[in-house]
């Protein structure tokens, strides 16, 4: 207890050995496999799977790219902490908003072109609420920007967080951890429990914003940058051999199945839980050595998907549902559903290759330079 105690109250002075690469590319290959995830759910593969124990579900993807977030970020400010003795805000805050908002707003701007030219009815309070990332909040949204909920999640959260990390990491893990202990316990009683809280509406109600905000985003978010933080101070060590050769990716399979609601034993909140820490440890060990999901994650292709995530994660929204339902694919009116499905993914790898190769990638020269 008292070496625990040390680590959690010592300076971080160097940057682990699993972590002193520049680029990581088996993250991007993480991201290739959760955007794929995303974009099946959203292009309608459930509808072909509806007769089969098999389901997609593309909030899976959506929480994974949460636990990276967290992880990457978390490792980034630290090694800038240990590279110059401290944060600096203003570029975190910089090179965050040259990697979000440019193409957002793009997408914006061309959806306000498409909703005028297709004659399209949408409210201010839906584009405002996007402009300003606040599409988690309960406002009356459409199809087409919905997505941008985890967006604002994030935006929102790197707000507030990065003060309290340049401020003290030792007081950022103890608050990081407090939050990720308690948020979830109130969520899982409030959801599963409410009569224990019924005679208090103060606890009532921190239950219900506690379900509300678990179930949006910020405690995958924060699991990820506390395992971080613990990787630099020494606390957790993951370390692989031959033997374990094939625990990460089984460990990715079962965080996908527990995650997913049609499975037997998937219980909401507590699910979710797990899956994040499930997903974390995944990542350490295929980061500490080369194993069986490294050689998946390192594939090519996966990669080129995962560096382009963000654009396709964007654009994606304009293709949803399994039927070509919006006016700009009215052109495959009439081809059956299985030969739409599949030709909305040449199209929007097509658009977000433009948007990367073209108009994200300027902006990320930038934010490399910052």
């Amino acid at each position: 207890m008292k070496e625990l105690k040390r680590k959690v109250f010592t300076e971080i002075t160097t940057v682990p050995e699993i972590l002193q690469g520049n680029h990581f590319r088996s993250l991007d290959g993480l991201k290739g496999i959760a955007i794929l995830l995303v974009l099946f759910y959203h292009f309608g593969a459930n509808h072909f799977l509806r007769y089969t124990p098999l389901m997609a579900y593309g909030r899976i993807g959506v929480d994974i790219f949460f636990v990276i977030s967290g992880f990457l970020i978390t490792t980034l400010l630290l090694k800038e902490k240990i590279n110059t003795g401290k944060i600096s805000l203003k570029r975190f805050y910089t090179r965050r908003v040259l990697r979000i908002v440019p193409v957002l707003y793009l997408f914006l701007l061309v959806l306000m072109a498409i909703y005028g030219f297709c004659h399209y009815r949408i409210s201010e309070a839906e584009f405002g609420s996007a402009f300003l990332f606040l599409k988690n909040l309960p406002f009356k949204t459409g199809p087409y920007t919905g997505h941008l909920w985890s967006l604002s999640i994030e935006m929102q959260f790197y707000i507030i967080f990065p003060f309290l990390l340049s401020w003290s990491v030792e007081k950022y893990l103890m608050i990081s951890l407090s939050v990720i202990i308690v948020i979830p316990l109130l969520a899982i009683i409030g959801f599963y429990q409410p009569n224990l809280l019924f005679g208090n509406a103060l606890l009532l109600n921190a239950a219900r914003l506690a379900m509300y905000l678990f179930w949006s985003g910020p405690v995958m978010i924060l699991i990820g940058s506390v395992v971080a933080v613990l990787l630099f101070k020494r606390i957790i060590n993951p370390k692989i051999n031959g033997r374990y050769h094939y625990l990460s990716f089984l460990l990715l399979v079962i965080a996908i199945i527990i995650h997913t609601p049609a499975f037997l034993f998937y219980y909401k909140y507590y699910s979710e839980y797990l899956f994040a820490f499930i997903i974390a440890w995944a990542i350490l060990l295929t980061l500490s050595a080369p194993d069986f999901l490294g050689s998946i994650l390192n594939n090519t292709l996966l990669i080129r998907i995962g560096r382009m995530s963000y654009s396709i994660y964007i654009w994606q929204q304009l293709f949803i549902g399994v039927r070509n339902v919006q006016p700009w694919l009215h052109f495959l009116k009439g081809y059956p559903e299985i030969v739409v499905f599949i030709l909305k993914f040449p199209f929007i790898f097509l658009i977000g290759t433009l948007s990367y190769h073209f108009f994200e990638k300027r902006f990320m020269s930038l934010k490399r330079k910052m």
